[in-house]
Formats: structure tokens, sequence, C-alpha cells
């Protein structure tokens, strides 16, 4: 029964989303269908002014799990850009690890694009 740790570190933007200026980005990850916690979740009401090329470095965007042989540990995210126009760009990823892919321990960076956004979302899975 190992317990794994999922961080994730940063989300590297190379288009905002915006024709011009800053676009406003919003997230959520989520650890089996949970929320991470601390900065693993800003919502549309707080969306981040955020420049094309920018990084956001994130803190406290880790949780601990315990697994059993035969559980799945499921990474989730999703990234937008708030618009005025209801049609705000959204972009997700969902990734599922098991016992017999070592949980999937390791470093990962998950490229995320809906129109013109375009986000790198990178986190890391470790035994805790």
């Amino acid at each position: 029964m190992p317990d794994l740790k999922v961080t994730f570190t940063s989300i590297r933007v190379v288009n905002n989303g915006e024709w011009t200026g800053k676009g406003e980005l919003y997230w959520d990850f989520l650890l089996d269908g949970e929320p991470i916690g601390g900065e693993g979740s800003r919502s549309i009401n707080n969306a981040r002014k955020t420049a094309d090329g920018e990084t956001i470095i994130l803190n406290n965007a880790t949780r601990t799990v315990t697994k059993n042989v035969g559980d799945s540990l499921t990474v989730e995210a999703s990234v937008s850009e708030k618009d005025n126009l209801d049609k705000d760009e959204t972009a997700s990823f969902n990734n599922s690890f098991s016992n017999t892919g070592n949980w999937g321990i390791g470093n990962y960076q998950r490229i995320l694009r809906d129109r013109k956004l375009d986000v790198t979302v990178s986190y890391q899975i470790e035994r805790a």
C-alpha cells in the first residue's frame, strides 16, 4: 500500500487565449476526482491575468493518497481563459495510472490547447 504524492508545479503559457493583452486564466487540478488543494484551483471569479510567455509557478498544489494493488490513480486538469462572450477556451487532460505501471512515478508535461489557448501543465508523481 504505497503512499503517493502528486504535485502540480507550473503552468507555462505559450498563448493566453487573447488576441492582444493579458488573458484571464482559471484552472482546476484533481486527484482521483477530488481537488488537489492549495493553488491547484483558481475560480473564474478570481481569474489570473497572464501574458503570453509567462510561467505560473504553483505553490502548495500537492495531495497525497494511499493506494492498494488493483486501485487506479487518476490525475486530471483543466485550464480555461475567461471571455466576456460566454465562449471560454477550455482544455483538459485525464491520466490514469496503476501499480502495474509503477503508479506513474515520474515527471509529466501535458500540452493543453483550445482555439488560441496554448498552455503546458507540469506535474510530478512520487512516493510519499
